[in-house]
Order: C-alpha cells, then sequence, then structure tokens
C-alpha cells in the first residue's frame, strides 16, 4: 500500500513537470522544429568576391545565420565567417558576400574553400549545415581544367595550346627543381592561366599605382600551391617555369623561423627559365659596366622601384648561376636546407661558402671585372621584409581532415534537411533532469519505508 502511493506520489511530482517543459517548447523544439534547406549554392561573380546562398524554412523563423569558411592551405588553413541579414517569416533566402580582395585580406583567384552554414532557430538550437567544397575561380569566364599528376591548370577560352604548356612547365619546373633543391614537393599545385594581364589585374594584389602603370606582371605564385599567370611576356613557357620554381624554393628554403631572401628566391626562379631573357640580361650588362650593381644586403627583399626591377632579376640569376657553377648543386641544395632548419643567410652562407653576404657579393663582382668593396667601412643597407606570395585571410590557421573532391561550384542540396546538435543536447538535459527526479523520489521513498520498519 506504501509503495503504491508512493509511486503515485512520485507521478504527480514528475508528470507536470514534463508536462510544463512541453508547455515551454524546451521539448518540442528538440524534437519537431528542425530546419530545412531547399537550395544551397556559391556565386563567384569576379574576382573580388565570393557569394554564399541558401534557402532555409523553419516553422518559428530564425534568429541567425552564420556562414563559417576556412580556405585550405598547405601552411596552415585559415578562415573566418560572414552573416547575411535574417528577416522574420518562415522561409528566408539569405546571401552573405565575402569580399575576397581588399585592404583586409586577399583570397586568391585558385583558393579551396570549405563552408557550412549555422542556422539559429527562433528557441535557440542551432543548426549545422553539412561542409562544402569548392574552387573559387572568376565568375566573368567559363573555366576549363584539366589535370596530369600533381598539376591541375583552370582557363578559359581558346587559350588550349597555353593551358596545355602550362601544365607541362609547370611540371618540368618543378622536377628540375626539386632535383637541385634536392626536395619533393608535398603537395599537389593548381595554375590559373588569364590570356593577358589586363583580364588578370582585379585578380592581382594591389601594389602602387606607378609601380603598376610601369611593370608588367607575368604570373606570381600567391600561395604555396597556387600559381597565376597573367602574362607570356614573349615567353609563355618561361613565365610559367619561373613562378612554379617559386613553390620550390619555399619547400627547400622556408621554415617556421626563417626564410631565403628574395634576391636568392628570385635567382633561382629565373635560373629555372629556358634562359633569362634578353630585358634581363641587358639590364645586368649595363649595371656591370657602369659599376652600379646592388648590394645583396638590400635585395633581401623585392625592389619598389620600377626601373630597378629587370637589374634586380639579372643579377639574382648571375649571383645563382655563379653559386652553382663555382661550388656545385649539393652545396646550393645544403645552403637551402640550413636557412629552413633555422640558420639566418649570413650564418647558412658562413656554413656552405664560408662568406656572408657581402663576401658572396664581391666574389661575384671579382667574377665579372669589377673590384671589390669594403663594406666594413659602410653601414649596412636596411632590408626590406620579404613579400609573401598571400596574404591571410582574416582568421588563425586550423586543420581541416576529411572533405570532398573539390567543384568549382558548391552542388545543390536539394531538399536535405540539416541535424540539430542543438536539440539533440536540450532532449538529452531533459531526460537527465527527469531520471534524477525519479532516483531522488525512489531513494526518498526507500528511506520513508525503512524509518517506517524501524518504528
Amino acid at each position: 500500500m506504501t509503495e503504491h502511493r508512493f509511486g503515485r506520489h512520485v507521478a504527480r511530482l514528475v508528470l507536470p513537470l514534463l508536462a510544463g517543459l512541453v508547455a515551454l517548447g524546451l521539448l518540442s523544439s528538440a524534437v519537431a522544429a528542425n530546419v530545412q534547406v531547399t537550395a544551397q549554392s556559391v556565386e563567384t561573380p569576379d574576382p573580388m568576391s565570393v557569394v554564399f546562398r541558401l534557402r532555409a524554412t523553419t516553422p518559428g523563423g530564425l534568429q541567425e545565420a552564420v556562414v563559417n569558411y576556412r580556405v585550405l592551405n598547405p601552411d596552415g588553413n585559415v578562415g573566418g565567417s560572414v552573416r547575411p541579414t535574417v528577416t522574420s517569416g518562415g522561409t528566408q533566402d539569405l546571401s552573405a558576400t565575402l569580399l575576397t580582395n581588399n585592404g583586409e585580406r586577399y583570397i586568391p583567384v585558385g583558393s579551396v574553400f570549405v563552408y557550412s552554414w549555422a542556422l539559429t532557430d527562433a528557441d535557440g538550437v542551432v543548426h549545422t549545415t553539412d561542409e562544402q567544397q569548392f574552387v573559387f575561380l572568376d565568375g566573368r569566364f567559363q573555366w576549363q581544367s584539366r589535370s596530369e599528376g600533381d598539376v591541375t591548370v583552370y582557363w578559359y577560352g581558346p587559350t588550349d595550346a597555353q593551358a596545355i604548356q602550362a601544365l607541362q612547365a609547370t611540371a618540368d619546373s618543378i622536377a628540375d627543381n626539386e632535383a637541385l633543391l634536392r626536395v619533393q614537393m608535398p603537395y599537389a599545385v593548381r595554375v590559373v592561366v588569364y590570356p593577358n594581364e589586363s583580364a588578370g589585374e582585379l585578380a592581382q594584389r594591389p601594389r602602387g599605382g606607378s609601380f603598376d602603370a610601369q611593370v608588367v606582371t607575368g604570373g606570381a605564385r600567391v600561395a604555396s600551391d597556387l600559381l597565376h599567370i597573367y602574362d607570356s611576356l614573349g615567353g609563355f613557357v618561361d613565365v610559367t617555369r619561373h613562378e612554379a620554381g617559386h613553390l620550390v624554393t619555399k619547400v627547400a628554403g622556408d621554415g617556421p623561423f626563417t626564410t631565403i631572401p628574395s634576391w636568392l628566391d628570385e635567382g633561382v626562379a629565373v635560373y629555372s627559365q629556358t634562359g633569362p631573357g634578353g630585358g634581363y640580361l641587358s639590364a645586368l650588362a649595363a649595371g656591370i659596366a657602369s659599376n652600379s650593381t646592388i648590394r645583396l644586403r638590400s635585395l633581401a627583399g623585392p625592389v619598389n622601384e620600377a626601373s630597378q626591377v629587370n637589374l634586380f632579376y639579372g643579377q639574382s640569376w648571375a649571383v645563382v648561376a655563379f653559386m652553382i657553377d663555382t661550388y656545385g648543386e649539393e652545396a646550393f641544395a645544403e645552403l637551402f636546407a640550413t636557412v629552413k632548419g633555422g640558420e639566418p643567410i649570413d650564418a647558412a652562407l658562413r656554413a656552405t661558402y664560408g662568406v656572408d653576404q657581402d663576401g658572396l657579393y664581391n666574389d661575384w663582382r671579382e667574377s665579372v671585372g669589377l673590384a671589390r668593396i669594403d663594406f666594413s667601412l659602410i653601414p649596412d643597407a636596411t632590408a626590406v621584409p620579404r613579400a609573401e606570395g598571400t596574404r591571410a585571410p582574416l582568421g588563425i590557421p586550423t586543420s581541416v581532415s576529411g572533405g570532398t573532391t573539390p567543384t568549382e561550384t558548391a552542388a545543390s542540396d536539394g531538399s536535405a534537411e540539416t541535424g540539430s546538435e542543438g536539440g539533440s543536447n536540450t532532449m538529452t538535459a531533459v531526460i537527465i533532469v527527469v531520471v534524477t527526479l525519479l532516483v531522488a523520489g525512489g531513494l526518498g521513498g526507500v528511506g520513508l519505508r525503512l524509518m517506517r520498519k524501524k518504528a
């Protein structure tokens, strides 16, 4: 009789609690209020932006929506988030725009994105869509792609022959520089080919206006695994081989705390070409004839004066060729490995060749008929910071596992339904509360029976 009354007592306590939770919506939202995603897409109208779109339906509307994205990079993925405007209504067409080339960030065309939507419903439950992956391409054009081995090239228009050349030149340059520097490229690379610089102007990182007006950019390594080719400059294969050389020099010489100077990086890139080119050679010859070559310490970063660009490239090539011809490829590869291992360039040069940058510069000057310079009488030039191939978007490096094969646009999800992690957590909390009450009530009943027996 006592046990029967105790069971009814517990029921009278628990059932009203459950009814109250249902009335408050804590159980119903966890079970029934799922967000329905009926369309999802990505648009890239130009190199300056990415637009994420989604249609969502939920009975109570949405409190908030966020697009979380990552840009994949071998050196560490970077990412951030963008938020669309959320309005009232059961069905909403959401649109969030990410600016990709402005004062805050530079995400180059050809980058691989991974993204998902986080949708917060009226009850505060967060629903997260499955991750999608796509290659960011310039939406003004209809792109094609072709892959061979670890190289993929993207192009548009009547430039099929150049695209095939770019594919082969990239693979050849990588192989040649892997042999020269005794390294292996640990990841696949992508090459984006524009037919000329004007077509690819919006895809380039902005520079000074006067510099841009005087210098034509043939191409650039815009990420550790990504090249842009903008203009053939009279030799499409050599432009591609040059930029592909930068991919390998980074792997061979850039460590977590030290990097190779620009004169060494660009010297190898020009050395990767089938020939240095007439413009570089004529500027070098003029510099030697007028004794106006540039101290290597002043070439730690790219030159900022358009009038010195050809001399910078020509002299960098000449010094690298001198090092390889005089001391051999093995010592040259050892220099890169020493810098990558953490030694600054002067210490690495002394360990490998017995001279620092000034000593190497003087040795090269002597080889071309110029007198040595006593640099102890000249203050060290201030080194220009070395320019990076790409500036990371706002965010912190993360790692990505899994994912799908990259595609040019994110596919529609049709009528896919998103999961509800927040709803699951709410249900778990409710169950814990109910079980706790039942256990507490049961223990109380047992205690009451024991007390009555003793009485």
